[in-house]
């Protein structure tokens, strides 16, 4: 693909997205969908406008996107406005995961009739969430109060719990599919990627406190965000680590240790064209014949999965005795998923390549799906919280 051909698909993307974009508005839907369907319109599954060549050789794209997203996730999370919701946070997390992962390795292993190690890793899988679209929607309906704090504090912290867990359960699921005892290496490597991605993005975090000391203008300091946001990942991607994390405790050292945390709000001077892009491509890159060929045991799992996020979630914020519409709605924000789930998949694909087919084919179609759904949970959780246009 030439330089021009690559410009015009951008302008396809731009354009389209957001003609989508605002045509989802129209018939209240949140912006992400109208960019999302874009994105299978373009798609190889439909007219193939965005081929999947284009696809990955506009990758920078979504790297830049969920870089982006994710710091502005960790500049959300400031500890004296959540210092009251920290604990109510972590109970929220941590009853979720659980809760979801019961939900979906019962109903796979009891209910579709799926191998038990299949049926552990789906359900560990399951746990993993996406913090794009959340943190999207909540940009679009300019949300602010302790609804959303909680949202984005979940969020933020659901993906590194989803990732311990199923270091967990995949040692487990070793063990019945070969036999053998628990190794620890099995659980020793994500926490090592874990602890690296938060030493890293903290002193990234830093590196930003020092550099806005010497930067002053508000395009300048847009150049060194969008920098920092590649060079994290790129760093991160190199080291083995998550680019998610880094960034995202990136923008939490700043949130919480520059005297200006607000400074993160720069972003919004550009989120839109790359946002649109980001989930644009998200689309174009969904796979509706895997979604088709597996239609059945993929609508069980998108329905047990809702049935654990929203009963999980509603669990937790009781238990912990949340606010009445963090109880009531939050769930109904947990339904993407994507970027860890594709991580996930390809530790599978690596470390259980006998039985990896059936579970790629299931998690892909199921993201494909909620990706779609994900968006509209959102916005209506959003919505009913009355914390939308707060600010």
């Amino acid at each position: 693909m030439n330089v021009y051909e690559q410009a015009l698909v951008m302008a396809l993307i731009l354009l389209l997205g957001l003609l989508t974009g605002r045509l989802g508005q129209k018939i209240k839907m949140p912006m992400v969908v109208g960019f999302i369907l874009a994105g299978i319109i373009l798609s190889p599954s439909l007219t193939n406008v965005i081929s999947e060549q284009m696809i990955e050789e506009l990758e920078i794209l979504r790297v830049l996107g969920l870089g982006m997203i994710a710091m502005v996730i960790g500049g959300e999370l400031e500890i004296k406005k959540l210092r009251g919701l920290l604990h109510c946070i972590l109970d929220i997390t941590l009853i979720q995961v659980i809760g979801t992962f019961v939900a979906v390795f019962a109903a796979m292993h009891y209910l579709m009739g799926l191998p038990l190690p299949e049926s552990l890793l789906l359900g560990a899988i399951s746990t993993a969430s996406a913090p794009a679209s959340p943190v999207a929607v909540v940009r679009e309906f300019r949300a602010r109060g302790a609804f959303t704090s909680t949202l984005l504090g979940v969020v933020g912290f659901l993906d590194a719990v989803a990732i311990i867990f199923f270091a967990i359960i995949s040692a487990l699921a070793g063990v019945f599919l070969r036999g053998g005892e628990l190794a620890l290496s099995f659980f020793l490597e994500p926490l090592l990627e874990i602890g690296g991605s938060v030493l890293l993005g903290a002193g990234a975090g830093l590196v930003m406190i020092i550099a806005f000391r010497f930067i002053e203008r508000k395009k300048q300091v847009l150049v060194l965000l969008l920098g920092m946001v590649l060079m994290n990942s790129s760093v991160a991607h190199v080291l083995h680590l998550s680019p998610l994390l880094v960034n995202m405790l990136a923008g939490f050292t700043v949130a919480n240790l520059y005297p200006r945390p607000e400074i993160l709000q720069h972003f919004e001077e550009i989120e839109l064209p790359i946002l649109i892009a980001f989930f644009l491509l998200a689309g174009a890159s969904l796979r509706l014949d895997v979604l088709a060929a597996n239609w059945l045991v993929v609508t069980v799992y998108i329905i047990v999965r809702g049935l654990g996020k929203v009963g999980g979630t509603f669990l937790g914020a009781r238990l912990a005795g949340a606010q009445e519409t963090v109880q009531k709605y939050l769930g109904f924000a947990m339904f993407s998923k994507a970027g860890v789930t594709i991580g996930l998949i390809m530790v599978v694909q690596d470390q259980f390549p006998e039985i990896a087919s059936t579970i790629v084919a299931i998690e892909l179609a199921a993201v494909a799906a909620c990706s779609i759904i994900g968006p509209v949970g959102e916005r209506f959780a959003v919505l009913s919280s009355g914390e939308a246009w707060a600010r």
